[in-house]
C-alpha cells in the first residue's frame, strides 16, 4: 500500500543500491593496474510492484548481481596467443645463444680454418720433405680441433642452461596447477547462481594465462564453476580440486600420475610442438643440440667432423712419412667391448608387420619392420628387415645377422666322391670309403665338414684366416630342409661371406663330377641377407647401452625373444622396456671389431692391408709387402693373429719381425731391433678404423684431434707412398695430393645426411641455423603486434577506463543525493502527519 513508509523504504533501498554502485566503481578504480583484473558492474533491477487501485505501484530499486565484463572467446584466444608468444620468446632466447656457438667470425671461422688446412696440404705437395710445411699442416689441424672442441663445449653449456630454464618452468607449471586446483575448490564451495567470486575468478584466469604461456593448454568450465585444464595432447593438469605434475627428467619432459595403488607413473611427452609455450620452445631448441640425434645441429656438426676424420684418415693410412716405424706403434682408436644383445626372431609372429615407431632404441624411432614368410623354421626375412630398419635409425646400435646357407636334400650313395672347398678349406671324401662317411647321410657329411674345418684351423701356418664355419644337418626347423647340409658362421652376428667353390653342379660341362650334384650345395658367395641368415638378430652397441622401448607390454619384444624379464639385470617382465648394457653380456664381445666407431666402414670380405718390412738401413727386408687378409676377422685378436702368421709365413722366421698384440683393446705393433715397417695400401679400411698410420684421431666434433703419433713426430705425416719395389722418396707428394683432393670431393657421405662436399655440408648447417633464427625473430615480431591488438580488444570489454568510471561516479553520486533528498522529503511528510495529530 502506497504511503510515507513505502516512500521511505524506496529511498533507503535506492541509497543502498547507489552506495553499492559507488563501491563497485571504486573497486574498479582501485584495481585499474591490477594484472588480470576484469571490470565489474552492479546490475540493478526494479523491486516487485505492489497492486493498487490505479495499477501496480513500483517499490523502487534493488541490487541484483555484481558481474564481470568477461569475453570468454577473446580470453581463450589471448591465452592461445600468449602460448605462441612464450614459445617464440623461448626459442629466440635459446637460438640466439646457439647461433653464437656457430659464429663464423674472422680468425676462428670453421670455413676459414678448413681453407687454411687444405692450403697447408697444398703447400706440402710442393715441399714434401720440409719439416716446416709438415708442422704447418699439423698446427692448422690443431686449430680445427680446438674450434670444434670450443663449439661442442659451448653447446654443452647451452644444453645445461636450457635444462635449468626448463626445470624452472616446470616448477612454475606445478605451482600454478596446484594454485588453480585450490581456487577451484574455493570458487565451487562458495559460489551460488547469483553470488560469484569475481576476484577469485580473475586470479584463476590470470594463473591460467600464465600457465598457457608456459605450455599449450585447453580448458573449460564445468557446472560447479571449476576449471578443467588439459595439455594439448589431452593429459590432464587440473580437474576440480585435483592437479597433476610434469617433470624434466633424463632430458625428457614427463607427465606424472599415479595408479590406484598410489604408485607413481611417468609418461614421456616427446613432441615439443604439442607441448607448446615456453617449455615447448626450450625443448625444441634443446632437441636441436641434444646428443645422439644425427639430424640436429650438433649431430650435423658431429657428422662434419666424422666425415673429415674418416676421409683424411682413409687416405693418410695408405701412405708413408719421411721415416719408417722403428719403435712400438699403438693404434689411436679402441675396439670397445660393446653391449651385445642376441635374440632369435619368433616364427609364430614372422608374418606380422611392426608399425613404424612401435620400437624406439636409444630414443630413436625405428621404422616399419615388415613381416615375411618363414624359411624352414627360421624367420629369415623378418630378421633381415629388422636389421635394416634398426641400422637406418642411426640409434648408436649396429644390427647384425649371422650368415647361413642351406642346400637341397643330399642324395649321396656309396662310391660317390666329393671334392670342393669352403672358404679355401678342401673337403674331399668318398661315401663308404672315407672314415665317418659310411652311408653319406647329411649328419655324417656335416660332421666330416666341421672336422675338416677344425683340422684346417689347427694348422697354424694355414691361418689367416681362421675359418669360423660349422656344418649341421637340416631338420626342417633350422633353416634347411630335412636331410640337407647347412653351413653357418659360428661367431655371433658374423655376416662374413661363406664361399663354396669346386662343385660340379652343371652337368652340361665336360669333365663334370656327376656325384657332386647329389650333395645339394651350389657354388657361390653367400652373405647374410633375407634368405641366408640364422634367423638371429644381434645388436652391438659400442656405447655400451641398448635402451629399447616397445610399448606398455612385452608383445613386440617377444617378436625377437627379448621378453620375459630375464634378459638383463634391470629387466622387468611385461613392461615393454629393455635396458641392456655391456655388463649384461652373456656372451663374449671383447675387443670386437664392432666396437670401433668406424666399424661400418670395415670391408672384411675380400679386404686386406699391406705391411712393408725393412732392414734398419732402410732396404726392403722382403721383395714384396706382406698382405694381411681381413677375411672373417671378428675381433682385434683375430687381426693380431692374422698379422703375426702372415709375417711369419712371409719371412719364414718366428717370432715375427713385427709382432702384433692387443693391449687395453688397442692394437700394438712392435718391430724387433733389426727391422722397421711401413704400410703400402689398405682396401679393408682397417688401418683408418683402428687409427694406425692415420692423421686424425676421434670420431666426432668433441673427440677430433691430431693422432698423437703425428703430434710427436711430423715425420710420420704421410705425404708420399711406397712404390712397387718398396722404395720411399722423401720428395714424394703423391699421397698429399690425394688428401688435397678431398676438399673438392662432392660425394663425401655424412651420418644422417646425403652426400656433399665437406664445405657444402657445413655451410648448409650454418645456413639452416640462420634461417631458423630469422624465422623465429620474424614470427615473434608479427605475433607481438597481434598480441597487442588482441589485448586491446580484450581491454575494450574487460579493462577499466578511468574516464568511464569517473563519469559513473558522478552519476551514482547524483543518484545517491537524489535518494537522500527523497528521504528528506519523506521525513517532512512524516512530520507533517505527526503535527496534525
Amino acid at each position: 500500500m502506497a504511503g510515507v513508509s513505502s516512500i521511505l523504504n524506496i529511498a533507503k533501498e535506492a541509497l543502498l543500491a547507489h552506495q553499492m554502485s559507488i563501491g563497485v566503481s571504486g573497486h574498479n578504480i582501485a584495481n585499474v593496474d591490477t594484472p588480470g583484473y576484469t571490470r565489474q558492474t552492479l546490475s540493478l533491477t526494479t523491486s516487485t510492484s505492489s497492486p493498487e487501485a490505479v495499477g501496480f505501484l513500483g517499490n523502487g530499486v534493488r541490487a541484483e548481481k555484481i558481474s564481470r565484463h568477461y569475453d570468454q572467446f577473446m580470453v581463450q584466444r589471448l591465452i592461445d596467443q600468449n602460448s605462441q608468444m612464450g614459445n617464440l620468446e623461448a626459442k629466440q632466447q635459446a637460438l640466439r645463444i646457439v647461433e653464437t656457438s656457430f659464429n663464423e667470425a674472422p680468425g676462428m671461422a670453421v670455413n676459414e680454418l678448413l681453407s687454411e688446412f687444405w692450403n697447408g696440404w697444398q703447400t706440402l705437395t710442393n715441399n714434401a720433405e720440409l719439416l716446416s710445411s709438415r708442422v704447418s699442416v699439423v698446427q692448422q689441424a690443431e686449430l680445427i680441433s680446438e674450434q670444434f672442441h670450443i663449439m661442442t663445449s659451448e653447446l654443452d653449456r647451452v644444453r645445461g642452461d636450457i635444462g635449468i630454464s626448463l626445470q624452472s618452468a616446470v616448477n612454475d607449471v606445478n605451482s600454478l596447477t596446484k594454485q588453480i586446483a585450490a581456487l577451484n575448490a574455493q570458487i565451487a564451495g562458495t559460489e551460488t547462481e547469483v553470488r560469484q567470486q569475481n576476484d577469485l575468478r580473475d586470479q584463476r584466469d590470470l594463473m591460467v594465462k600464465e600457465l598457457g604461456q608456459l605450455m599449450e593448454i585447453n580448458y573449460f568450465e564445468v557446472g560447479s564453476g571449476a576449471y578443467t585444464v588439459l595439455m594439448a595432447d589431452g593429459h590432464a593438469l587440473v580437474e576440480n580440486n585435483e592437479h597433476w605434475s610434469v617433470d624434466w627428467s633424463n632430458n625428457t619432459m614427463q607427465w606424472i600420475s599415479s595408479n590406484s595403488k598410489g604408485t607413481e607413473i611417468r609418461h614421456d611427452l616427446d613432441n615439443p610442438v604439442l607441448l607448446g609455450g615456453k617449455i615447448g620452445g626450450f625443448v625444441e631448441v634443446f632437441n636441436h643440440i641434444a646428443l645422439g640425434q644425427p639430424e640436429n645441429y650438433l649431430g650435423r656438426l658431429d657428422a662434419m667432423a666424422n666425415a673429415l676424420i674418416r676421409e683424411v684418415n682413409q687416405q693418410h693410412s695408405q701412405g708413408i712419412g719421411l721415416v719408417r716405424f722403428s719403435e712400438m706403434l699403438t693404434s689411436s682408436e679402441t675396439a670397445a667391448n660393446p653391449a651385445l644383445l642376441r635374440g632369435t626372431t619368433n616364427t609364430s609372429t614372422a608374418f606380422e608387420t611392426i608399425a613404424a615407431g612401435t620400437f624406439t632404441i636409444n630414443n630413436r624411432d625405428i621404422d616399419k619392420i615388415d613381416g615375411g614368410v618363414s624359411n624352414n623354421g627360421l624367420a629369415m626375412a623378418k630378421t633381415f628387415n629388422a636389421a635394416q630398419a634398426i641400422n637406418n635409425a642411426l640409434a648408436g646400435v649396429q644390427a647384425q645377422m649371422t650368415t647361413q646357407v642351406a642346400g637341397s636334400a643330399t642324395t649321396l650313395a656309396a662310391g660317390d666322391t666329393i671334392d670342393f672347398s669352403i672358404n679355401g678349406v678342401n673337403i674331399n671324401f668318398t661315401v663308404g670309403t672315407t672314415p665317418g662317411v659310411g652311408t653319406g647321410t647329411a649328419t655324417e657329411v656335416a660332421t666330416f665338414i666341421t672336422d675338416a674345418i677344425n683340422a684346417h684351423n689347427a694348422v697354424q701356418s694355414n691361418i689367416p684366416p681362421r675359418i669360423t664355419i660349422e656344418a649341421v644337418a637340416g631338420d626342417g626347423n633350422n633353416g634347411g630342409i630335412s636331410g640337407s647340409i647347412i653351413l653357418r658362421n659360428t661367431n655371433i652376428g658374423d655376416e662374413s661371406r661363406i664361399v663354396l667353390s669346386g662343385l660340379d653342379t652343371d652337368l652340361t660341362l665336360p669333365g663334370y663330377n656327376a656325384f657332386e650334384v647329389n650333395l645339394g650345395l651350389t657354388n657361390g658367395e653367400y652373405v647374410a641377407d633375407a634368405t641366408h641368415n640364422t634367423g638371429e638378430l644381434s645388436l652391438f652397441a659400442n656405447g655400451g647401452v641398448i635402451n629399447i622401448d616397445a610399448g606398455t607390454n612385452d608383445e613386440f619384444l617377444a617378436h625377437f625373444n627379448w621378453d620375459g624379464g630375464d634378459i638383463s639385470t634391470t629387466d622387468v617382465g611385461g613392461d615393454g622396456k629393455l635396458y641392456y648394457q655391456t655388463s649384461d653380456n652373456l656372451l663374449s664381445a671383447t675387443a670386437s671389431l664392432q666396437g670401433y666407431d668406424y666399424a661400418d666402414e670395415l670391408q672384411t670380405d675380400g679386404g686386406s692391408f699391406k705391411i712393408w718390412l725393412y732392414n734398419t738401413d732402410g732396404t726392403p727386408a722382403l721383395p714384396i709387402p706382406v698382405e694381411v687378409s681381413m677375411e672373417r676377422a671378428y675381433d682385434l685378436y683375430d687381426v693380431a693373429e692374422a698379422i703375426n702368421i702372415s709375417i711369419t709365413n712371409a719371412s719364414g722366421e718366428s717370432p715375427p719381425w713385427v709382432e702384433a698384440s692387443v693391449f687395453e683393446n688397442k692394437l700394438v705393433l712392435t718391430p724387433d731391433q733389426d727391422h722397421q715397417f711401413a704400410f703400402g695400401g689398405d682396401n679393408s679400411n682397417f688401418l683408418a678404423t683402428a687409427g694406425i698410420n692415420t692423421f686424425f684421431s676421434g670420431a666426432s666434433a668433441s673427440t677430433l684431434d691430431v693422432n698423437q703419433t703425428v703430434k710427436d713426430s711430423v715425420e710420420f705425416l704421410t705425404a708420399g707412398t711406397v712404390n712397387d719395389n718398396g722404395e720411399v722418396f722423401t720428395g714424394d707428394q703423391s699421397n698429399a695430393l690425394q688428401i688435397t683432393n678431398i676438399q673438392r670431393d662432392e660425394y663425401v657421405h655424412f651420418i644422417g645426411s646425403s652426400t656433399n662436399t665437406l664445405d657444402g655440408h657445413y655451410n648448409a648447417l650454418i645456413a639452416q641455423i640462420g634461417i631458423d633464427t630469422r624465422t623465429v625473430n620474424r614470427d615473434l615480431e608479427s605475433n607481438s603486434l597481434v598480441t597487442i591488438q588482441m589485448q586491446e580488444m580484450r581491454d575494450s570489454t574487460s579493462g577499466v577506463s578511468l574516464d568511464e568510471e569517473m563519469a559513473n561516479l558522478i552519476k551514482f553520486q547524483h543518484a545517491y543525493s537524489a535518494a537522500a533528498k527523497l528521504i528528506t522529503a519523506s521525513d517532512e511528510m512524516m512530520l507533517t502527519l505527526l503535527e496534525t495529530i
